[in-house]
């Protein structure tokens, strides 16, 4: 009955409530159903004025329910598969625009020999190889990530993207990304997107790079410079460049990156506008099932400074269940900058607080 529900919920998204979270394998054929529930309380000091205490989902990680899977197709090469459906904890409410598949949906080819293809809707390489350098993925979750995610690390997808990963040929992989325009009713929705990543692994050290150009992007900042007015900025494409490492000891790892991301606006109208971000920290083991993460971002936009202190503690009840505190502080510089927490209401001031303390599970 069980492998009968699954097959029903491959082929047709039917009985994904009666499976049970476990991997159905016959030798190296796998599908696998998996989760991740997040939802905690979190009390802001400055939400457009005063402050605030709100029930906030999908921090630590994002909410998902997903389906990933291989088929052996011989010599070494496999057929391959993610769904990945996205949501509010809160309401219930599917996240990414109500998409069924929201945060990820793609098929592809791996070969031991030849590298991975992978066609459909997925993330650009600023996620797959940047991630594993920053404090989100260490410590603080979602609130960590650069003011209004004007890099595009948080994990923004590509529609309608081909994308092809070597082999690793002595701990280097190289990869390259294109995303076709999307148009509706023969108008061009958003422009093309190319991403070319380098990555290197040697025993407990790692470091990447990664870029991604996008035609037609453009970024509201108004929450980062005051004002209630729309402030919008570039519109005739992003250029987006990231590097970064990360060491492992026997119980800390230490992590930085760096990126910056140019949004240039059409001929003849405002001028350019270039976001610089830099994050560092390090995650401690400071017991078996305790985890300590102080983390430091600096964001830079024309003259205006955005620092944030990032301070988690997270304790792991089991190796699916943890609950964890948080403590960010953002601090804004510059003539007319204001505070803004990504994901928050912005602050009228200079300076915006969250505490939060939150519960996660993985299945």
């Amino acid at each position: 009955m069980m492998r009968r529900h699954l097959k029903l919920a491959v082929a047709g998204c039917i009985g994904l409530a009666t499976l049970s979270p476990s991997a159905i394998a016959q030798t190296s054929n796998t599908v696998t159903l998996y989760g991740i529930l997040d939802a905690g309380l979190t009390w802001i000091s400055n939400a457009n004025g005063p402050s605030k205490t709100t029930l906030d989902t999908g921090v630590m990680q994002g909410n998902r329910l997903g389906l990933r899977g291989s088929e052996s197709l011989g010599n070494g090469l496999s057929a391959i598969f993610q769904l990945e459906n996205g949501f509010s904890m809160a309401t219930g409410e599917m996240g990414q625009g109500g998409a069924l598949w929201g945060r990820q949906a793609w098929l592809g080819l791996k070969s031991d020999y030849a590298g991975s293809l992978k066609l459909g809707r997925q993330y650009d390489f600023f996620t797959d190889t940047l991630q594993a350098f920053y404090t989100p993925t260490w410590s603080a979750g979602g609130y960590s990530n650069s003011p209004l995610d004007n890099d595009r690390m948080s994990g923004q997808r590509v529609n309608q993207s081909v994308k092809y990963v070597t082999p690793s040929f002595g701990g280097v992989e190289l990869g390259a990304m294109y995303g076709f325009p999307e148009r509706r009713e023969g108008q061009a929705q958003t422009g093309r997107t190319i991403s070319f990543t380098a990555n290197y692994k040697n025993g407990n050290f790692a470091t990447g790079a990664a870029y991604t150009e996008v035609k037609e992007a453009s970024l509201d900042i108004s929450p980062l410079t005051g004002g209630g007015a729309s402030n919008r900025v570039g519109g005739r494409y992003l250029r987006d460049w990231g590097i970064g490492a990360n060491y492992a000891f026997d119980k800390i790892t230490v992590y930085g990156v760096f990126s910056q991301a140019l949004y240039v606006a059409p001929d003849g109208q405002q001028k350019n506008h270039t976001f610089r971000n830099y994050q560092l920290g390090f995650a401690w083991r400071a017991a078996p099932n305790l985890v300590l993460g102080p983390g430091y971002g600096l964001t830079t936009l024309g003259s205006n400074k955005y620092h944030q202190l990032n301070l988690t503690a997270d304790y792991f009840l089991s190796k699916r269940t943890d609950i964890y505190t948080q403590a960010i502080i953002q601090h804004a510089q510059g003539e007319g900058a204001t505070a803004n927490v990504i994901s928050m209401p912005s602050s009228t001031g200079r300076n915006q607080t969250l505490l939060r303390v939150g519960i996660r599970t993985k299945f």
